[in-house]
């Protein structure tokens, strides 16, 4: 079953199952997102997709607390896919996750070659790395040479530290 809410500037596709609900969310999160429209699906599993996730004001930020906060209570919720935009908020603001846990993210990196490019890092993966506040290494797709870590690592993998404890 899929539903949709929309938004201004943000879309959410609703896919169910028997035993899971994911929500993808695609666009920036600003004034126009109300929590109080997106449907509570209880579901033993919620899952939050937020690759496409591009943006966050004070107004959008407050209304995801909220909604983060429900859905946390009726349900498993994991974060996959977080995008860096969502990782940054994640880090200013920790109250973003709830009581949910981020199990896959994007991180910036560099290569001389060819500028930025993204890399997912898999929490369960790259457990030792994170939990020393260290990018996990990459080799570049055109290169071959080892990518840079484009940001700082003890402030970009910040969220790991509490967050670790209660993936794992």
């Amino acid at each position: 079953m899929l539903k949709a809410v929309e938004f201004d500037k943000l879309s959410i596709d609703i896919t169910e199952t028997s035993e899971e609900v994911i929500y993808r969310f695609v666009g920036d999160v600003d004034e126009s997102f109300r929590q109080k429209d997106v449907p509570r699906i209880k579901k033993k599993k919620i899952t939050f997709v937020l690759e496409q996730i591009n943006n966050f004001n004070s107004c959008g930020i407050r209304e995801w607390i909220y909604l983060v906060r429900d859905i946390s209570d009726i349900g498993s919720l994991r974060f996959v896919q977080c995008s860096v935009t969502m990782i940054d908020q994640i880090n200013m603001v920790p109250d973003s996750l709830g009581k949910g846990a981020v199990e896959s993210f994007y991180a910036p990196y560099y290569c001389e070659c060819g500028g930025e490019v993204s890399r997912l890092i898999h929490v369960a993966d790259s457990q030792l790395d994170l939990q020393m506040r260290h990018a996990p290494a990459f080799k570049c797709e055109s290169c071959g040479r080892n990518l840079e870590f484009d940001a700082l690592e003890e402030s970009y993998f910040l969220f790991t530290g509490g967050e670790m404890q209660r993936a794992s």
